[in-house]
This record gives C-alpha cells, structure tokens and sequence, in this order.
C-alpha cells in the first residue's frame, strides 16, 4: 500500500511518491470528466473519449455519490413559448402564419358579441319639474362593500358577540369549519363567564407573558390608527385587516381592566363647529389640530441626568418647572413642547433661517447668552462652560460669516455678539484706573497661553519643522485650528478688520454698532504688536476712524440736552481716541505712524487745547475725550514723541494745574472723571519731565534716532504747583469717601515728585537739591510715616498673594480669550479696588527711596517705616505662600505688588548699613527676597537684575 506525503516532506520526495505511483500501474482514486452541457442535453465524457481543451473545467467525481444534485420535488418541464413560436413547418401556409400575428383593428371587432336585450323591462324617466335633466353622481349611490364593511366592523362588546373575532375556520379545509368556529367561540363564552375577575386579570397576564413584548406594542400601536380610519377603508369581508383590528380589540378587552381606552374623537371636541357650507371642511383632520391644545404644564423630571438648558430671548436661564405663557413667544420649538424657552441647538438652527429677522432674533439671544455667561450667571446652575461649549460648535465662524451679510440689522446683531464674547467692559475700566499708577501704562499683552498648543506642536511636528518662524506655522494653519488656540489671531487671520472698515465706511451703522465695533479694535489692539501692525496696516481703517469720529469739528447741536443722536459719523468720540491710545501701546513704531502719518498731532492739540466746557459734547463724553487725548500723549512722551507739543501746549497744562485746588475743593457730579483727567494730566508732565531729564542723553543720537526734546528749564517750574496741590490733598484726606475719590490724583502728584528730584539731581549743577529734598520731607513725606496708611496691609483681601482667589479666573474663562476676569467689578478691598492701598504706598516707598538715594542723610529719619507692624505681617504672609498660577488676570495684578515688595527690600539695602537697629528685619527681608526672585514675571528683568545683585545675596540680609 502506498503511503500518503506528510507534512514537511520536500521536493524531491514528492517526486518519489509519484514515480511510485506510476510505477505501481494502480488507478486513481478520482476521475476527471467534462460537467454536462443542460443547454444540450449531452452527457459529459471522460478524457479517454473526448481530447482535452485548454478551457476544459477538472470535476472531482467522487465514488458513490451521482454527478447531478437529486431534485427536491418532481418540477414540470418548462415551456418557451417564444422556442415554441419559432418553429415553422414546411408545408404551413404563409397567409395563415401572417393572419394568426395580425394585430389590426379589424381583428379585435371581429369578437363583438351584441347583448341580448329583450328580457330587459323599459322604464320611462320620471318627470321632474326641472328645466334640464338632473346629472347622474355615482356618489349618491351606496356601495355595498362600505356598507358591508360598516357592519362588519360595528362597535359591539366582545362577550355578547355572536361570532368570534379572530377564528373564522376558513383554515380547517372541511365543510363544517364555521360551525366548528363558532362552538369554539362558545365554549370560550362560556368560559369567561365563569370566571372570576381575579382569574381574568391572571389569565391575560399570563397571555401577555407568552406572547413577544413586540407584537403587543405594535398591536397596540395600531389600535388607534385602525379605529381612526375605519370608515375610510373600504374593506372585503375575511381580508387580513379584520385579523389585525379583531386581535387588536382582544387584546385591548383582556386589558382592559388597566389600560385607558382612546375615545374617538367628535365634532364636540372642536373650538369652532364646521359647517356644510364651508369647503373642504367635510373631513376633519384631528391628528393635524393636536398642535392646537394647550401644552401640558411642565415638572421636573425626576432624573439624575441633567435636562437640557432652555433661554428666554433675554438670555436669561428658564428653569426646568417654569410655567410661564404662550404669548411670550418661547414655546415655538419641537422637542420638550411644554418647556418654555429654546435651546443652544435650537438657537443655532435659527440663526442660519432664510428669513432675516429670525437670523437676527437667533444672534441677539446668543449674544445676550455669551454676556450673561461670561457675568458668572449659570455657574452655578449649568454643568460645564457656555462660552466653550459655544466656540466648539463653531459660533466664531457663524458671527464672522454674520457679518458678512449683506442685511444690516444681520451686521449689526453678529456685532453685538462678537463685542460681548470679546469685550469685557469692567476689564477696560480697570485698566483705564491703573492706568495713572507705578509704571501701570505698560500692561501684559492679551495672548492666551499657548502651551497646550506647542506640546502638540512638538508631538506632531520635527525639529526641523521647530526652526521655522511661528508665524509661517500659523500662516500655514486653517483658521479654525488658529481660533482654537487665540481667537483674536484666528479672526485676524479671516481679514476681519477690512469687513469692520467696510461696515464703518460704507454701511455707516447706527452709534451701538459703531461703539461695539470700537471696543472690538481695542481689544484686539490689545492683544500683541503684531495685532496692532495688521490694523495699521488695514487700507484706510486709522484713516476712517480719524475722519469720521475724531474730526476737528462737528454739529454743536451734539451737546444740547434730549438731541437724539443717530449717527455717530461726524461726531468725536471718546472710545476711538481710546483705541488710538490703545494702539499707540504697541510699541515706539506704532505710535510714530499714528502722530506722523495719520495726523494725530493736530487731533491732540484740537481735543488738549480746549477745555471740556466748552466742547460741544455732553459733559461727561468731553471730559472721557480730553482724558482720553491726555493719556495718548502720555504714551507717546513715554517713547520721548510728541514732547515739542510741550511748549505748544504750556498755557493749557499751567491753566488746568492752577485749577487743581478748585477741583479738590468741589462737589461736582462729574468729580470722578475730572480727577481721572487730571490725573491724566500728572502723568503727561510725569514723562515729560523724565525725559527732560536725559536731555543730554538724547543729544548723543544720530538724526535718525532723534526724538523730540523739551529742556529741563521748561518743566522746572512744575514742582510748586503739584507740592501744594498734594499739601492740599493731605489736609482733606480726613474723610474716607474724600480719600478714595482723590487716590488717584495723590498716587500721580506722589510719583511725579519722586521723577522730578531724581531727574533734577542728575541735572549739571544741583545746588539746593538737599534743601529741596528736606523742605519736601518735612512737608509732605514725614506727615505719612505715621501708621495710618501702613495699617490697610493688615487687610489681607488686598493682597493678591495672601489672597489668590482675588484674581483667580472667571468660571466662564476660557483659555483661546484673554481676559483680567473683572466682569461683575472687583471688590472694594481687592488690590485694584477702590479702598487699596497698593497703589499709593507704592507711589510712597518710589518717592522714598529717590529721596535717601540722593539725600541718604535722610535714610535714618524713615527708618520706622520698615518697622510698623502692618509691613512686617504683610511681608511675613507673603512669602510663607505657595507660589501662584499665572493668568493674564494674576499676572496683571501681581506686577503690581511685586513693585511694592522690591521698593520695600530697596529701601532695607539702605537702611542695613545705617541703622543699627535693622538686624531684627534682616532675616524677613532674605526670606522675602528670595521669594520675590523666583516669581517675578516677564518684563521685569531689571528687578530681577536688582535683587540679585544688591538683595538676595548680601551679607547683611543673611540671619
């Protein structure tokens, strides 16, 4: 016997089983044969009768088994009828062959047949009193299959039926079947009436049990649709509909003990009752009037999961169980019909409507929504964040698509929606407050932070693909993926400020869209030099907000008290002088090309020169405009331009600096904004005087470089008068509510004085320098050595270090928007609030230090100020505190009292080598230090350079 290849076998031994094989002369176990052709009948034959083909198929007959699959069931032999057409004979006629395949009419009027009519009994028409015949409608007859079927399905009770519902016997095949039905049907009569209701109750729940879930739901389905279209159906008797509607009504009888069956419904039930006379009112549609009831109340779903956030059109958050009325119009929505109000889904599929006023209805509540979202007003009611919920569904695009329409009222609600996701009003108040303070004109730009971005960037991209310029990458960026991550730069990038030029140009909206649109550029001036480049560089936008809202005149009706203003166009306004201000701030190049090439010069010397009295303004817009111009001014002296507008000007700041004393003085309702304008007005002088100061310093510049100067004999004369304002200051300070108004003209005057002496002592022969010095120390600075001031340290809620969640983020913050988190104001005893003293012991320790650095005869008289109780336990809860997280709101005000920390340990470097006294606050000034040196933020370097030169590492600062 041969054996069979086993796997692994090589090459060659197959080819030894094989000659083997052939050797052996035995016959193999299967035959190869040609498969039969059904076509022709012919039976398959072997290779030895037939040569093999090149197409030939291998069929592998196997013993014991027939070549053809035996037939199931016997089939008939198929006939065609065309095969049967095709065959022709030879002796058949061909007229008869062409007779049998014509198809002319005479072959179909061959077959008529006439009727017999003579059994049929002739009646004559009925006489009429009509003029004509009256027309014959087959709608007057009635059809006996409606009637039939009216019978058929004639309400009646299940139990007194004298025919069953659902077995009809049709299916027994025998001649009694109906009668064998309806013994069945009696026995089950019988049956039911001899049991209890207990007994029927378990029965139809056992029933119900056996049967699927499935069917009884679909059969229950149905029931109400059956009932309502029976008299339209036009039913056969024994069709499959009676099956379904007979099992329908069983099931509805067994349950009927705890199902609540449908009434039908009547013309009772209708409002208004239909009349014969009125078209088309014949069938009453009721499943179309469903809409038409009154809305069930709505209740709270008694559900772990959250239900869905519904708005009113104020953007106000509607609770789940208000039951508020239909006519507010906040019912017109699909899903949850009862609950008033519409959903963020809702509002979105509005918004892209065809029809222009709900587009505008769709945007103006998403705007209200974003606003009252970012106040903090559904933090505590919504899980997760509207603003990030609403910038991943792409609400960005759908404003900045908006306002591309081409309907105005569209324009102008995109806008509205766009300058509240943006804008925040209470940020640009604060900013506008710290404005006047140490340093406080330089301010972080608003760039969210990027890291989640660059690690993504690191994970995706090669070190070559890192070498590449940052703004090549974003350039290469869809929008969407630069909106993600900074929406200002991702809206820059969709050419945003040509359309808001082409709408401030061209369109000439109403005064809100104009402000709006306003605060917009401002925020994005805001955000980076280079976002202050790209609306420098936008054709003709400076230019148009210079011409239309900053021109030299205007209609004086403006300022007449009830004129209603309808345009803005032609009229100054004190939002675009901010956002020139704004503007200016990014950088000594920006402000160059707004005084040069955009004319801004002659703007600052139209808005300076006059007092607000007597611009035609209202009161409160003129004194908002020259505080507005003075602040420019102040920008550009700080980058030493526009300084020859000095002595220009040098009436006008003399006369609004004799006039200070006056304004302490007085009880205007407009004090406020005067103080912050003539606050304003320190800080001008302030940098005007610094840069005096280094007079010779700017001489040394090439002519390229040179920038406008003013000699130091022209801001010498400066001193008197803000030393006596400031005496006056003092002497009024008694009241709080007086304090906090004058605060900011007090840190100014404060600030100012220390610029002055230490600009003066640089001066080529300062001969009664210490003389100035000690008259100033004995008037003014002594006086405030008292405790008084120190003590407001004590007030922890001041600080931003002691306490962090001063400036912790807002809960709607979100990360691609910048923000100071200042909507909804900051309390009073914050560090930026109205009772802080930050900013004026800043001003303070500034003046101090100046004054021993040039006098350091006068180090020992302030000695007690490091001393006072309130200091040291500030400082000592300062540094004891974990470091804290850096957001654009931290960063901005910590700054601020980093300034604070490093004038106290300056003054300390001071006092360690003249006071013999100071080794006690030694070991609390390195603790201080050291910590101040691991948090101080960008932009202060030259802190950092400070510290650790003359700080952190001397010797006597060591305990």
């Amino acid at each position: 016997m041969l054996s069979r290849p086993k796997p692994g076998e090589s090459e060659a031994d197959l080819l030894h089983f094989q000659n083997q094989f052939l050797a052996a002369g035995a016959s193999p176990a299967v035959k190869i044969v040609k498969k039969a052709d059904k076509r022709k009948g012919k039976e398959g034959s072997t290779d030895a009768e037939t040569p093999s083909l090149q197409d030939s198929k291998d069929v592998v007959m196997l013993d014991g088994f027939p070549d053809t699959l035996p037939a199931l069931t016997p089939a008939p032999p198929k006939k065609s009828k065309i095969k049967s057409a095709s065959v022709h004979f030879e002796d058949e006629d061909p007229e008869e062959r062409l007779e049998s395949h014509d198809r002319h009419i005479t072959a179909v009027f061959s077959k008529i047949i006439e009727r017999d009519t003579s059994a049929v009994a002739v009646t004559m028409p009925v006489p009429t009193g009509d003029p004509f015949p009256r027309a014959f409608h087959r709608s007057e007859i009635k059809s006996e299959v409606r009637l039939g079927a009216d019978v058929l399905y004639k309400d009646g009770d299940f139990l007194t039926s004298q025919r069953p519902c659902l077995i009809t016997g049709e299916g027994l095949g025998s001649q009694k079947s109906e009668e064998e039905a309806q013994a069945i049907h009696r026995e089950n009569l019988e049956k039911l009436q001899s049991m209890s209701e207990e007994e029927i109750l378990q029965e139809q729940a056992r029933l119900l049990a056996q049967l699927d879930p499935s069917l009884v739901a679909f059969l229950k389905s149905q029931r109400g649709n059956n009932e309502g279209q029976k008299k339209e159906l036009k039913m056969e008797p024994n069709r499959p509909e009676e099956f379904v509607e007979s099992l329908i009504s069983f099931i509805s009888v067994l349950e009927g003990k705890t199902d609540v069956s449908f009434s039908p419904h009547t013309d009772d039930d209708l409002p208004v009752k239909p009349r014969k006379e009125w078209i088309h009112m014949d069938n009453v549609e009721f499943e179309k009037l469903e809409w038409m009831k009154d809305l069930p109340s709505p209740r709270q779903k008694k559900t772990k999961k959250g239900m869905q956030a519904r708005f009113s059109l104020k953007g106000e958050l509607i609770p789940a169980d208000a039951d508020l009325p239909t006519h507010l119009g906040l019912h017109h929505h699909g899903e949850e019909a009862e609950r008033a109000g519409y959903s963020l889904q809702e509002l979105f599929h509005l918004s892209r409507s065809q029809v222009t006023q709900q587009r505008t209805l769709a945007l103006q509540v998403l705007g209200r929504i974003v606003q009252r979202a970012r106040a903090g007003e559904f933090a505590s009611s919504l899980k997760g964040s509207v603003l990030r919920l609403l910038l991943d569904a792409g609400f960005l695009f759908l404003l900045r698509f908006s306002l591309d329409d081409a309907v105005e009222n569209v324009m102008a609600a995109s806008v509205g929606a766009l300058q509240a996701l943006l804008v925040s009003l209470d940020d640009e108040k604060y900013l506008d407050w710290t404005f006047s303070w140490y340093q406080g004109m330089a301010a972080f730009p608003f760039v969210p932070n990027n890291e989640e971005e660059e690690e993504e960037e690191e994970e995706e991209l090669n070190g070559t693909a890192k070498s590449q310029d940052k703004k090549l990458k974003d350039d290469n960026k869809p929008d969407p993926d630069v909106a993600r991550y900074d929406v200002v730069k991702g809206l820059l990038k969709t050419k945003i400020q040509h359309r808001l030029r082409y709408i401030l140009e061209v369109v000439r909206p109403v005064p809100t869209v104009v402000l709006d649109i306003l605060h917009i550029l401002t925020h994005m001036a805001r955000h980076s030099s280079e976002a202050c480049n790209q609306l420098l560089d936008c054709p003709r936008l400076i230019e148009t907000i210079v011409r239309e809202f900053l021109p030299t005149q205007w209609d004086p009706k403006v300022a007449e008290p009830g004129f209603l203003l309808t345009s803005l166009h032609g009229v100054a306004c004190a939002s675009a002088m901010k956002f020139i201000r704004v503007l200016a701030s990014g950088g000594r190049n920006a402000t160059a090309r707004l005084l040069n090439t955009f004319e801004m010069k002659s703007r600052l010397s139209r808005f300076i020169a006059e007092d607000p009295q007597d611009v035609p303004l209202a009161r409160e817009e003129a004194l908002r405009l020259s505080t507005e111009a003075f602040r420019l001014w102040a920008v550009a002296a700080g980058y030493g331009q526009a300084c020859d507008l000095y002595s220009d000007l040098y009436p006008v700041l003399v006369r609004i600096l004799q006039s200070l004393p006056e304004l302490l003085g007085g009880k205007s309702p407009v004090v406020e904004l005067a103080v912050q304008r003539a606050a304003a007005v320190v800080t001008v002088l302030t940098h005007v005087t610094q840069t005096a100061g280094y007079t010779a310093e700017l001489q040394n510049l090439s002519a390229e470089t040179k920038m406008s100067q003013v000699a130091w004999s022209q801001v010498s004369g400066l001193q008197p008068f803000l030393e006596t304002s400031l005496k006056k200051i003092f002497q009024q300070i008694s009241q709080s509510e007086t304090w906090q108004t004058l605060q900011p003209l007090t840190t100014t005057c404060v600030i100012f004085l220390g610029v002055y002496y230490s600009a003066y002592s640089q001066q080529v022969r300062p001969d009664n320098t210490g003389c100035l010095l000690i008259s100033l120390a004995s008037a003014c600075v002594l006086p405030l050595k008292t405790g008084t001031y120190w003590q407001y340290l004590k007030r922890q809620p001041c600080s931003a270090l002691c306490n962090p969640l001063s400036c912790s983020p807002a809960p709607e913050s979100v990360g691609s928007i910048a923000s100071l988190s200042c909507t909804g104001g900051k309390p009073p005893l914050s560090l930026v609030g109205s009772k802080s003293p930050f900013p004026f012991l800043t001003a303070l320790l500034f003046l101090i230090n100046n004054i021993t650095h040039i006098h350091k005869g006068l180090t020992s008289k302030y000695s007690s100020v490091l001393g006072f109780k309130g200091l040291k336990d500030y400082l000592h809860q300062s540094w004891q505190t974990g470091p804290p997280s850096v957001t654009p709101s931290s960063a901005w005000i910590l700054r601020h009292e980093y300034h604070l920390q490093y004038f106290v340990l300056a003054l300390a470097r001071r006092m360690a080598g003249t006071c013999p006294d100071y080794t006690q606050h030694a070991s609390l000034h390195h603790c201080v230090a050291m910590a101040l040196l691991s948090r101080l933020l960008p932009g202060s370097e030259h802190l950092a350079h400070e510290v650790l030169l003359d700080l952190a590492f001397n010797p006597e600062f060591l305990p």
